[in-house]
């Protein structure tokens, strides 16, 4: 068996598509390879990686010299075939009449060629997977360059492809006269080495590459870049502020690490603390030294690509200082410049940007938003609706100011640090802070009630205003992050536990917008999201089917707590069994039903079955029949609001265990007395009606 390694050596990779292409590069190999045959099925295959700013390496071990020979069978003409076909089929497969196999199939008895096709050799296949991975290569932004016909995300340089610590001979044709042969030289950091290097395999390879002073294991470079930076902050007495994204980012734009610190100077310190985290972190990728408290220090950490070097050091330090500054004093300029106006001043220029085309000028949504903002907070224990709605009416001030102008990432904090210094309460300057939250699947939520309350109106403003223009996410596509807006909405209400009736605050919003009432479509959409969060989060996709009503948006945390309730109680040995005592109930009422034996009578709800719609108690002969009718009957007509009252509820509908069991023991359902059977029936439905009360259990598949 033999060691394949690739490598694609070309301009700077985007540190933000190179997860995702190693990962496809490495799937696409192993997955080419296996289905050519040329990977050993009897161990298993290794795979290592190592990816970087100019680097893309994959080896795969288990691969195989060449393929194995096989036997193709191909159908020939039927054996009463003309002699001419017969023979015509002999010829152009190179075999004798005598070969010939005779085979009967479901269309008659045709001759058969057993043709052995012998495998070839695992070099000659190789370049065409290559050729295929280069072509075809998912970037999601991707050029081309000189005559090449081919896209790369940036310039390819070079392809190393070693098979067994040798060369594999072959090439890339890019089109326009301009191809890549196949090598096997590494090439070292483009600053200290200039020459190649023959690379034999993959551990060889990162072992020479680390010698020449570039990282190519992602890992490696993270631990040094955290150990480094970690060293540095202990010898201030300061620590390193946690961020991942940032992290991240930096080990895919470096890879020869190295960290310097700079100092800021102490006039900016009174900025406020996001002004400063964001100048460094996300203009200029710089890390924050913060002090136990977690106040900002006077120091920011510059990751370089380059070796250590005092003299150089010195110089880059003082570069990134004096950028630094600049933006710093930017900031300052706006801090002090952005204070002579009010936020009621700010709001009064929001009627010159335009929030979408149909749905008005920002300051019309402020003022939708303060209506909506007051009437969610009535939802919302200790809530003020008061403070909901003078936050809202606040709340876009800020992107007027030159602060949120220059610094986009601020909006919404920036509001909040200018509201405190013009006096306004601090629970409003705090839901004008928190009302874009959360941002994603995993951001934190707003810490006020009063900023849950100025979210939702922003972001069911939104959804009902997009809607009710037509404009909803297709396929992959939602450019105005209206999934994001909804799955916000719906972690709100489940982790602040919100009972809040959406349906009326939709149509609240409708009418603010003048339209007739809202899209129909939209309760459908929060259901449909509710459902993907569900099971994103661990619940089987049939109980969240059995138990979310589609468009049923009344009372959504009730229905959460439904769903989280019943798939609690169907993994214990008590649900099961009701379960099982559900589909059987249920399953006997459908059969007798199809085959028409009896009129099942169908109450048309629920409540009419409990007061004995479709039973006759006087039918009830047999103990078994009177005690399941008991226990069905002390069965409350409603599950609670409150979790507790829910799953309380749910857990008791487990004491008709007994009486199902016992009734089809010891009762005949399919009785000779046909009165009696419809009666047992009846019953039976009543059974499956009153579990349905929970949810739709013909929908769980278990």
């Amino acid at each position: 068996m033999s060691e394949l390694f690739v490598e694609f050596i070309c301009e700077e990779i985007p540190a933000r598509m190179q997860k995702g292409a190693i990962a496809h590069m490495k799937q696409f190999l192993l997955n080419s390879l296996s289905e050519n045959g040329l990977l050993d099925t009897s161990s298993m295959c290794e795979t290592k990686f190592a990816i970087g700013p100019r680097h893309m390496a994959v080896s795969l071990s288990s691969v195989i010299k060449q393929q194995q020979d096989k036997v193709i069978e191909k159908r020939g003409p039927k054996i009463d075939a003309p002699n001419q076909a017969i023979e015509g089929f002999c010829k152009s497969n190179d075999i004798s009449f005598e070969q010939l196999i005779q085979k009967p199939t479901d269309k008659g008895e045709f001759y058969f060629a057993e043709i052995e096709e012998k495998g070839k050799r695992t070099e000659t296949i190789i370049p065409g997977i290559i050729h295929e991975l280069v072509s075809e290569f998912p970037w999601p932004k991707s050029q081309r360059w000189g005559t090449s016909k081919v896209n790369w995300v940036r310039p390819l340089h070079y392809i190393n492809v070693v098979l067994d610590g040798k060369i594999l001979q072959g090439s890339m044709d890019l089109g326009g006269d301009m191809i890549i042969d196949f090598t096997n030289m590494g090439f070292g950091h483009s600053f200290y080495h200039k020459d190649s290097f023959e690379i034999s395999g993959f551990d060889a390879y990162v072992s020479r590459m680390r010698e020449l002073d570039v990282l190519v294991d992602v890992e490696e470079r993270r631990s040094v870049i955290l150990d480094k930076a970690n060293k540095i902050a202990e010898h201030k007495g300061l620590r390193l502020r946690s961020d991942e994204i940032l992290l991240e980012e930096v080990c895919g734009l470096v890879e020869c690490p190295n960290v310097l610190c700079g100092e800021i100077d102490p006039k900016f310190m009174s900025l406020p603390d996001e002004v400063l985290a964001t100048s460094m972190r996300v203009h200029q990728k710089y890390f924050v030294l913060e002090e136990t408290s977690g106040k900002i220090a006077p120091f920011f950490l510059i990751i370089t690509n380059r070796k250590p070097n005092k003299q150089k050091d010195a110089l880059i330090k003082k570069g990134n200082e004096r950028v630094l500054r600049a933006r710093l004093s930017d900031a300052l300029f706006f801090w002090e410049v952005d204070q002579t106006q009010t936020l009621k001043a700010y709001r009064e220029k929001l009627s010159s940007i335009m929030f979408h085309k149909g749905l008005g000028q920002l300051s019309q949504k402020v003022d939708r938003m303060e209506g909506l903002a007051a009437l969610i907070a009535t939802y919302i224990p200790e809530c003020s609706s008061f403070d909901a709605s003078q936050a809202a009416s606040f709340s876009k001030s800020d992107l007027v100011t030159g602060m949120v102008s220059e610094f986009p990432e601020l909006q919404g904090i920036m509001g909040s640090y200018y509201a405190i210094t013009q006096s306004i309460p601090l629970s409003q300057a705090l839901a004008i802070r928190d009302h874009y939250l959360p941002k994603g699947i995993e951001d934190k939520l707003p810490e006020t009630a009063e900023g849950i309350a100025v979210s939702m109106a922003d972001k069911i403003d939104t959804l009902v205003g997009f809607f009710g223009l037509d404009i909803k996410p297709t396929g992959s596509k939602d450019p105005f992050a209206l999934r994001r807006a909804a799955l916000a909405i719906l972690r709100m209400i489940d982790e602040r536990s919100i009972s809040i009736p959406l349906d009326k605050i939709f149509e609240k919003a409708a009418n603010l917008y003048s339209f007739k009432k809202c899209d129909d479509e939209l309760a459908l959409f929060i259901t449909e999201r509710l459902k993907v969060k569900l099971r994103d989060e661990g619940i089987s996709h049939d109980i969240v089917s059995a138990a979310i009503i589609d468009g049923e948006i009344e009372n959504l945390h009730r229905q959460i707590e439904k769903v989280k309730a019943i798939d609690k109680m169907l993994n214990t040995p008590l649900g099961i069994k009701l379960l099982e005592g559900y589909k059987r109930a249920a399953n006997l009422v459908l059969a007798e039903t199809k085959q028409e034996k009896v009129k099942v009578q169908q109450a048309k709800s629920f409540l009419e079955l409990v007061h004995d719609a479709g039973v006759d108690k006087n039918l009830l002969k047999l103990p078994a029949e009177r005690e399941l009718f008991q226990a069905l009957a002390a069965l409350p007509d409603e599950i609670g609001e409150t979790q507790n009252l829910i799953s309380q509820t749910i857990e008791r509908f487990s004491f008709l265990n007994e009486p199902i069991t016992a009734f089809f023991e010891t009762v005949k359902v399919n009785d000779d007395d046909s009165e009696m059977r419809g009666n047992r029936l009846n019953l039976l439905s009543l059974v499956c009606k009153k579990i349905e009360l929970i949810a739709d259990f013909k929908k769980i598949e278990r």
